[in-house]
């Protein structure tokens, strides 16, 4: 009971992490928050497809699973382009608060290239 508290109490947190990640950077990426498990699926609004967005994370090293992990390359449209993020490690604040760095780095390129998409 102690263990499935901890991971639980894990899980809750996290996932209030990222409810307000997603509220503060909602003009760059949308998702449906999980009603179950520490899994959910993210897409980005800009120009990259979810493996670009992977590769310049990467660059950064920060990891990442894009859409073509979980499906068919080829077949993968904008729509469905969502990449996957895990919030049930103990160690995901200090990955998002990676990622929401990034993401500081990068917003203003981002806001001019959807402006001109």
């Amino acid at each position: 009971d102690r263990i499935l508290e901890r991971n639980l109490n894990i899980i809750r947190h996290n996932k209030a992490l990222l409810e307000q990640f997603m509220a503060e950077y909602e003009e760059f990426f949308h998702w449906v928050p999980p009603t179950a498990g520490a899994i959910c699926a993210i897409r980005f609004k800009g120009t990259m497809t979810s493996s670009e967005l992977g590769d310049a994370l990467a660059t950064a090293g920060i990891g990442m699973k894009p859409a073509y992990c979980f499906s068919d390359k080829e077949s993968i449209e904008k729509e469905l382009d969502y990449f996957r993020v895990g919030f049930g490690e103990a160690k995901m604040p200090k990955a998002l608060d990676a990622f929401r760095q990034f993401v500081e780095d990068h917003k203003e390129e981002w806001r001019k290239n959807m402006e001109l998409k």
